[in-house]
């Protein structure tokens, strides 16, 4: 009899337990817990955004650039009749010493290689009893000089604050001289010479002069008065007279 007592509390004891409803609690975080502050500081990404074609920015020509596109006419017209055939070899040599060469003799090897000439660069000037050393082979001497070259601003043009432009004019001229190495004799000598004339926003000179090159540099010319005053008085001119021809109308 007293054998099934323990297990009769234990079925009662389970039946309750599974009678009565469970209910589990659920908890929710509104946030978590808070990174430690960055002690190190920030540090700079690189980005690069480039412009797409209908946002490109107009800005002039440098003035370096410019006189390079100008030497770059110059020399290849005066080229256009020189006795130098595709295949020929020649050595290049300035003539007399110049800020410039160094820009004279990029011209000069792009136009030689157009031209399909090789050419065997000399930065120095070559003497005439060095003709014969330096051009063992026989290939001409091909000297080019600069006797200017430089940039000046010519005027001031528009009245409105901000659309003032400034004139500018390159001019690049020198020439060419073809010697022979063996008898030093001038074989050739042709003249180059070329200038073109732009505008840009006087807000932008900074953008088109360089430190580097003072010959490349010019003087803006001061506004005259008399330039300044003389539209003013056409436009008083003109403007009394339109009103004079209304005032005397029927």
């Amino acid at each position: 009899m007293r054998s099934w007592l323990p297990v009769a509390a234990v079925a009662a004891v389970a039946a309750l337990v599974l009678a009565s409803p469970v209910h589990a609690k659920t908890f929710r975080y509104s946030s978590g817990p808070k990174p430690p502050a960055d002690t190190l500081g920030w540090v700079a990404e690189s980005e690069l955004q480039p412009l797409t074609r209908a946002h490109h920015p107009k800005v002039p020509l440098t003035n370096l650039q410019l006189t390079g596109l100008v030497a770059d006419t110059a020399f290849a017209r005066a080229l256009r009749s020189a006795p130098l055939d595709s295949g020929m070899r020649v050595i290049l040599a300035p003539s007399e010493g110049h800020p410039m060469n160094p820009l004279i003799e990029r011209v000069m090897l792009r136009q030689l290689a157009r031209r399909g000439i090789t050419a065997s660069v000399r930065r120095g000037l070559v003497p005439d009893d060095s003709l014969r050393a330096i051009a063992a082979a026989g290939e001409p001497v091909l000297e080019y000089g600069v006797s200017t070259a430089r940039i000046t601003y010519l005027r001031l043009v528009g009245f409105l604050p901000g659309r003032v432009r400034i004139e500018r004019q390159a001019l690049v001229e020198g020439g060419l001289t073809l010697r022979s190495p063996t008898s030093s004799a001038v074989l050739w000598v042709g003249e180059a010479s070329y200038n073109l004339v732009d505008r840009f926003s006087r807000g932008e000179l900074a953008l088109v002069e360089d430190e580097r090159f003072s010959e490349l540099k010019g003087t803006v010319p001061d506004r005259n008065f008399e330039k300044v005053i003389e539209p003013v008085i056409v436009i008083a001119v003109v403007a009394g007279l339109i009103a004079l021809f209304f005032q005397n109308r029927p």
